[in-house]
C-alpha cells in the first residue's frame, strides 16, 4: 500500500473496514493474497470484532445529522462513531447521570 497524501484527514473504522474489504481482506481466508499485507489482515481481523462491522453509511449519516446541534469537534464525532455502545444497557448509567445533572440546574 502506498501513501498518496500523508495526513489527508481522519477516517472512521467503518471506512477503513470498507477499504480493506474492497482490497480483498474478507475473501482470502488463507491469508496469502499478495494485494493485502499481513498488518492489513491484523487490522481487518480487529475491525471485524468492533462495532464497525455492524455500521452502515445510513446510520453514520443519520448520527452526523442528529449530532450537529451539539457542535461536537471532528475528533469527538470520530470517537463516538468508532466506540459507540453496542447495547442499550451501556447507555443507561449515562442517561441517569445526565438526568440528575439537568434536574439540579
Amino acid at each position: 500500500m502506498k501513501i498518496k497524501e500523508g495526513n489527508a484527514g481522519l477516517i472512521i473504522n467503518f471506512e477503513l473496514l470498507h477499504l480493506l474489504n474492497s482490497r480483498g481482506a474478507a475473501k482470502d481466508t488463507t491469508r496469502v493474497m499478495a494485494s493485502v499485507g499481513r498488518s492489513e489482515y491484523k487490522v481487518y481481523d480487529y475491525l471485524v470484532g468492533t462495532v464497525a462491522c455492524n455500521q452502515t453509511k445510513e446510520h453514520i449519516n443519520e448520527f452526523l445529522e442528529k449530532s450537529q446541534k451539539f457542535k461536537l469537534t471532528k475528533a469527538e464525532i470520530l470517537s463516538i462513531i468508532n466506540t459507540r455502545p453496542s447495547q442499550l444497557v451501556e447507555l443507561d448509567p449515562v442517561d441517569r447521570r445526565a438526568t440528575r445533572t439537568a434536574t439540579r440546574a
